[in-house]
């Protein structure tokens, strides 16, 4: 990445940064169609998937409308879709899963002197629920529900409001996700470097400050592995 100024803060985007939240949808949906298939049994088992990928379009999809077309693509009864959206809402954020190296990555930043925060674009009750069930409810200094703060990326107050809180400057920080417009653009727009978690199934190109593969590329990116072992300075600088 280039530039050298001192990184004092790193803020993260939630779904499909840290949480796999491709992998968590998919896996929960089968679980549903095995669980409802008295109900289901009309409909195949990939058909529902596919489906049910397609209406939620990685999570910017409108909730109500998640299971509603099932009722005029497969004649689901309409209380039916009812049940199976109001089991999404109370089941989705125990089938949430980390990525593997989210953890680890985030602990050698902590242990960096590094000032965490996250900023995710939700309903206060699925993002907050989702937190608590990957056990990431205290790993950040700083936590922003856009539908508890009234804004959502990549409106840039929701970015400064969250370095406002971390008592740090945009210069100072950076922001993680995977989102080329709602996440890198909107954090690069507040003045904070931009690192891509790369998705190309939205883009294969996009301006940002470094792009990453996985998150421990983190750890070598901003020289978190000298940090393990130097004196702490209050401050990182960021990898040229």
């Amino acid at each position: 990445m280039s530039g050298t100024a001192e990184l004092r803060a790193v803020v993260f985007d939630l779904d499909d940064t840290l949480l796999d939240r491709r992998g968590s949808f998919d896996a929960f949906v089968r679980d549903q169609w095995n669980r409802f298939l008295p109900w289901l049994q009309t409909i195949d088992l990939e058909q529902y998937v596919q489906t049910l990928t397609e209406h939620d379009r990685n999570g910017y999809g409108p909730r109500r409308g998640l299971f509603a077309g099932l009722t005029t693509r497969f004649g689901l009864a309409a209380d039916v879709a009812d049940r199976l959206l109001t089991d999404y809402r109370t089941g989705f954020p125990r089938a949430c899963r980390l990525f593997p190296d989210a953890l680890s990555t985030l602990a050698a930043m902590r242990a960096s002197g590094l000032k965490l925060g996250l900023i995710t674009n939700g309903s206060f009750r699925m993002q907050s629920r989702k937190l608590e069930c990957v056990a990431l409810g205290g790993a950040f200094d700083t936590v922003l529900i856009s539908d508890a703060e009234g804004i959502s990326k990549p409106d840039v107050r929701i970015f400064l409001r969250a370095l406002e809180r971390l008592e740090v400057t945009p210069a100072a920080a950076a922001f993680v996700g995977d989102h080329p417009e709602v996440d890198i653009a909107g954090a690069r727009a507040a003045g904070m470097r931009g690192i891509w978690r790369r998705d190309l199934t939205r883009s294969t190109t996009v301006e940002a400050d470094a792009a990453i593969d996985q998150l421990d590329d983190l750890v070598a990116l901003l020289g978190l592995r000298d940090a393990r072992t130097e004196p702490e300075t209050g401050g990182r600088r960021l990898a040229t």
